[in-house]
């Protein structure tokens, strides 16, 4: 009877040895879009004879918790469904601002730091240095902040106040008249223009020039 408790006992641990190794192969797909990551389970199914990943069900990440949906067994093979709590770290490379910068003053790498960071709690709004470019900021960014999407915007093509021309006409004849922009706007937006001291709305081509909405 020892013995065979021992055997029993050296299956489970070998199983649990083999599930970890699916469980971080499991998770490193998930994660591939990130540099690194740590993880730690901190809640899983009790008296189960063995566990496997559950593929046919949905992964599910809020923040810095993972929930991995999995199959329990139990020593007749008759199985249930369950779920597996994962705490992890995320990390990438995210750009955090040396100095104060300025509502609407434009982006660029000599206002940042760069640093490999656990980013789990920011939900995928940081961003890298690619992204930063042709933006403004937002809003004012204090020093030491890291920079999320909701900081930053497009540097608009077309400034209030600016000279721009409407064109309009169908069947490939252009008729175009000079205006005013009363709003920003880039590249597709629609905004309000003003000409002849009447306001229209039109949408933007480039820095100069907009279609009339009708």
């Amino acid at each position: 009877m020892k013995t065979l408790f021992l055997i029993l006992l050296g299956y489970v641990s070998l199983f649990a040895n083999s599930f970890d190794s699916q469980l971080k192969s499991y998770l490193q797909n998930k994660f591939a879009a990130y540099e690194k990551f740590e993880y730690q389970v901190i809640q899983s199914p009790k008296d189960f004879f063995k566990i496997e990943i559950n593929t046919e069900k949905n992964f599910r990440l809020v923040k810095n918790y993972a929930y991995v949906p999995i199959k329990i067994y139990d020593k007749q093979n008759s199985s249930s469904l369950s779920v597996l709590t994962v705490r992890v770290k995320l990390y990438k490379t995210i750009l955090v601002s040396v100095k104060n910068i300025s509502q609407n003053e434009p982006l660029d790498l000599s206002l940042f730091e760069t640093k490999l960071d656990d980013v789990s709690l920011y939900e995928d709004r940081t961003v890298n240095s690619h992204e930063i470019k042709n933006k403004r900021s937002k809003v004012l960014v204090k020093s030491g902040t890291v920079l999320t999407k909701e900081l930053m915007e497009e540097i608009p093509l077309i400034n209030k106040g600016d000279k721009v021309v409407i064109h309009a006409g169908k069947d490939g004849v252009d008729i175009s008249v000079d205006a005013i922009s009363r709003q920003d706007g880039c590249a597709g937006d629609v905004i309000s223009v003003q000409s002849n001291n009447k306001i229209f709305k039109a949408k933007v081509i480039d820095k100069f020039n907009l279609t009339l909405v009708e």
